[in-house]
C-alpha cells in the first residue's frame, strides 16, 4: 500500500518452515467427538447459588464440594491455617530514632518519638477522669516510695494509619501516652501480640511511632507503658492500650489445568492471606476479558469454582479481596496477577501449487495458544484418519507438506490432543518404538478443526498507480511486471481516488478481462487515521460498496478496507467498533468484507479484530484478512515467491492473502502478494 511504502521501515524476518515428508505408516485416527459436560439444574434465585449458566459460559461447584454460604454462584470455600510470621519494623520516612536512655538500655527496638500528648477526654458529670488502674489521683510524693505502679497514672492509646495493607507494604503504628516517660523508669513499647514480637520502643517523650511491614495474616498490636522489656508484659507490670488489628492482604489465582478444549472444565481457585469472613470482606474471581465478576465467597481463605466455556476463547482472570461482592466497576482491596484460562481452538489452512495428482499441498495448523507448556499436542490428519507427520507441541502452529495422490482431491483436519508418552530409548527396540509412538493417534481430543480441502495459491501484485491505460494492457505497469516478475494471477487496486492514487479505470477493467486476470478491490478514505468507531466503519462500508456497484463489481466480491498501522502518517488506531461497522456496512450491501492489516498478535489491528470477533463471532465467518506481516526483504518474483507464512491472528479469522514484500520504488513499482484461490476476488 502507498502509505506503507512511506511509513513502514522495519521489515519482519521471514518465518520459515521446514518441509516435512509424508510418513507412510500411521495409526488410525480414533478421536471421540467433543461434548460439553452437562450441568445439573439449580435454582439461581436461591441462596446459596450453586451454579450459573449463560449461552456460552457456565459456572458450577467443583466436583465433590459444597456451596459456600451466602456467596456467589458455583462458589465453594475453605478455611486453611495461615502461616503468620513476624514482620519488619522500620523508622517512619523522614524521622530519626528516639534518643536512647542509658538507664533503660536493656531493650533495642528503634522507633521515632515526639512530645505529643494524648488528649484527656472530658469526664461526664459525676464521673472521674478515665485513668489506667484504680487510683484516679496522682500522689504528691514519688510513687516509688508508696509502692504504687507508675503506669497506673498514665493512659496510652494505639492507632494505625491503615488496618488493611497489601502484602509487603507498611502501616505506621502510633502509640500516644497522657504523660512523658522521660525521667521515669518506664518506656512506651508496641508489640505484635500475634507473633509475640516487640515492634518498637521509645525511652523518651510521650508519642512513639514505628512502621511495620508483614507478608500475610491479621496481626493484633498493643502498646504498653512498661519497664523496658523484650517480652510481652502482663497487666501486673504494664498499662496497655486498646488493641489494633492490621491485616496484610495478598491474593493469588491458580488453576491446575488452565488449558482445555471447549466444553471442558477449568477449576479456578482464589487463595488469600487472610480469612475474609473475619474482616467482613469477600474473596472473589474477576474476568477481565469479559469485564465482569465471576463469583465470590464471604468466608474462608480459598474460594473456588469450575468454569466451562462453550467455544474457543481465552479469559484473563484475577482473584480479588473487596469490601463487598464486586460489580462491573471493581474497587479491590487487593488483586492478584492475572491467570489466562484457555479453551482451545484449532484452524487449518491447506494450499497447493497444483491441487491435483502430483501437486504439493502445504498444511499449516494453528492453535489459539502456544502448546509448549501444556499437556497437548497439535496434529494434522488426512481424510483416511492418518497423521501426515509427527504431532507438534513447541509452539502454536504445526506445518507439513504432502504430495497429492490419484483420485479426488484430499481433505485434512487439525486436532489438539494428548500424545503418547515416550519410552526408554537406550536400546534399538526402544528407539523403534518411540518412532512408532510419535506417529500414533492423539488421545483425549480437546479441539478439532473443520475438514478443509487445499486451495490453490495465487500470485499477484498491488499498486498505487494504474497498471495500464489501454484495454489490452500492452503499455504501463502490466508489461513491466510480466517481464520482471511474472504473469500476475490478480492485481490489487483502489476502487476510488485516494491520496495521489487514482481509482481503477474502465481501461484497467477491460485489460483485466482481456488478460484473464483477477482484481482485488481496495477501499481507503483520504484520512487514514479515521478508522475508529462503528458509525465510521459502517459509513465506509456503504460508500465502498456503492462505488463498487458503480464500477460493475458484482455482489459477493470481497471489498478490502485498507487499515494502515499507526505511525507518523496515521496517528489513529483501528478499534473494535470500526471492524464491526465495516462488516455490517459491506454485508448489508451484499458484498464480502475484507480487511488489510497487521495480523501479528498484539498489533493494533489484531487487538481490534480479536475484540470484534469475540463480541460478534459472525465477523470471522463472513470476512477475510489480507495480512502485510511478516514483510520480507528479498528480490522475489512469481517463481521464487516465499512459502505461505503470514502471521497468525491468534483468534478466529481467515488470513487468505499475504503482502509479503513492499515495493522498493524501483521498476516495476508494485508490492507482491499471495492469496488463496478461495478469496472471492473480481474476475471481470
Amino acid at each position: 500500500m502507498f502509505l506503507q511504502k512511506l511509513g513502514r521501515c522495519l521489515v519482519a524476518q521471514r518465518r520459515g518452515y521446514a518441509a516435512i515428508a509424508l510418513v507412510v505408516f500411521c495409526s488410525q485416527l480414533n478421536a471421540p467427538a467433543l461434548a460439553a459436560e452437562p450441568l445439573a439444574g439449580h435454582d439461581l434465585d436461591s441462596a446459596p447459588k450453586a451454579a450459573i449458566k449463560s449461552d456460552r459460559v457456565s459456572l458450577a461447584l467443583p466436583p465433590g464440594s459444597e456451596p459456600c454460604p451466602r456467596s456467589g454462584a458455583g462458589a465453594t470455600c475453605i478455611t486453611a491455617p495461615i502461616a503468620i510470621a513476624p514482620g519488619l519494623a522500620s523508622l517512619p520516612e523522614g524521622l530519626g530514632a528516639c534518643a536512647s536512655d542509658a538507664e533503660k538500655s536493656a531493650v533495642s527496638a528503634p522507633a521515632a518519638c515526639d512530645d505529643t500528648l494524648l488528649d484527656t477526654p472530658p469526664a461526664a458529670p459525676g464521673e472521674l477522669p478515665a485513668l489506667v488502674g484504680n487510683t484516679p489521683i496522682r500522689p504528691s510524693v514519688p510513687a516509688e516510695s508508696l509502692g504504687v505502679r507508675d503506669f497506673a497514672f498514665q493512659r496510652v492509646s494505639l492507632a494505625a494509619t491503615s488496618t488493611s495493607v497489601l502484602s509487603g507494604q507498611a502501616t505506621e503504628l502510633v502509640a500516644t501516652t497522657s504523660a512523658t516517660v522521660t525521667g521515669t523508669r518506664l518506656a512506651i513499647e508496641i508489640f505484635d501480640r500475634t507473633t509475640g514480637t516487640l515492634v518498637g520502643a521509645c525511652m523518651q517523650l510521650s508519642r512513639c511511632m514505628v512502621n511495620y511491614t508483614a507478608a500475610s495474616g491479621a496481626h493484633t498490636f498493643t502498646a504498653y507503658i512498661t519497664p523496658p522489656t523484650s517480652t510481652l508484659p502482663t497487666a501486673a507490670t504494664a498499662g496497655s492500650s486498646n488493641p489494633v488489628r492490621v491485616s496484610w492482604l495478598d491474593v493469588k489465582v491458580i488453576a491446575p489445568s488452565p488449558v482445555v478444549g471447549p466444553g471442558h472444565r477449568v477449576t479456578l481457585t482464589a487463595n488469600a492471606t487472610v480469612d475474609v469472613g473475619e474482616l467482613g470482606y469477600v474473596l472473589g474471581l474477576y474476568d477481565h476479558t469479559d469485564g465482569k465478576p465471576l463469583t465470590y465467597c464471604t468466608r474462608g481463605t480459598s474460594c473456588s469454582t469450575s468454569m466451562t466455556e462453550a467455544v474457543a476463547y481465552r479469559h484473563s482472570i484475577t482473584a480479588y479481596i473487596a469490601e463487598a461482592a464486586t460489580t462491573a466497576s471493581p474497587a479491590f482491596q487487593a488483586e492478584s496477577q492475572p491467570l489466562v484460562a484457555t479453551w482451545l481452538g484449532v484452524t487449518l489452512e491447506a494450499s497447493s501449487t497444483y491441487p491435483r495428482a502430483g501437486g504439493t499441498v502445504y498444511l499449516t495448523a494453528h492453535s489459539n495458544v502456544d502448546l509448549s507448556d501444556t499437556p497437548w499436542s497439535l496434529g494434522i490428519y488426512d481424510h483416511s484418519g492418518r497423521l501426515v507427520d509427527q504431532p507438534c507441541k513447541s509452539s502454536d502452529s504445526c506445518t507439513a507438506k504432502v504430495t497429492v495422490g490419484k483420485g479426488s482431491p484430499p481433505s485434512f483436519t487439525a486436532v489438539i490432543g494428548a500424545a503418547a508418552s515416550p519410552v526408554e530409548a537406550a536400546t534399538p527396540v526402544g528407539q523403534i518404538l518411540n518412532r512408532v509412538l510419535q506417529m500414533s493417534t492423539l488421545q483425549n481430543i480437546q479441539a478439532r478443526s473443520t475438514a478443509v480441502r487445499p486451495s490453490q495459491i495465487l500470485w499477484g501484485v498491488d499498486s498505487c498507480r494504474a497498471f495500464t491505460g489501454d484495454s489490452s494492457a500492452k503499455g504501463g505497469l502490466y508489461p513491466q511486471v510480466v517481464n520482471h516478475k511474472g504473469h500476475p494471477d490478480f492485481w490489487g487496486r483502489y476502487i476510488t481516488n485516494t491520496y495521489n492514487c487514482p481509482g481503477i479505470s474502465a481501461a484497467e477493467v477491460a485489460a483485466a478481462r482481456y488478460r484473464h486476470m483477477g482484481i482485488l478491490p481496495i477501499y481507503n478514505d483520504y484520512d487514514c487515521s479515521a478508522v475508529a468507531g462503528y458509525a465510521n466503519g459502517k459509513a465506509y462500508g456503504l460508500t465502498a460498496t456503492s462505488a463498487s456497484a458503480a464500477k460493475g463489481i458484482p455482489a459477493g466480491t470481497v471489498i478490502v478496507i485498507d487499515i494502515e498501522p499507526p505511525g507518523p502518517w496515521c496517528s489513529g488506531g483501528v478499534d473494535k467498533g470500526f471492524i464491526q461497522g465495516w462488516h455490517d456496512g459491506v454485508t448489508s450491501a451484499g458484498y464480502t468484507p475484507g480487511y488489510y492489516g497487521d495480523s501479528t498478535v498484539g498489533s493494533t489491528f489484531n487487538r481490534a479484530w480479536c475484540s470484534a470477533v469475540a463480541a460478534q463471532s459472525q465477523i470471522a465467518v463472513d470476512s477475510y484478512v489480507w495480512s502485510f506481516q511478516p514483510s520480507l526483504s528479498a528480490n522475489f518474483n512469481k517463481l521464487n515467491a516465499p512459502r505461505w507464512a503470514p502471521h497468525n491472528l491468534g483468534c478466529p479469522g481467515r488470513v487468505v492473502a499475504w503482502q509479503y514484500v513492499l515495493s522498493s520504488g524501483a521498476t516495476p513499482d508494485v508490492d507482491q502478494d499471495e492469496a488463496f484461490s478461495s478469496l472471492p476476488i473480481w474476475y471481470p
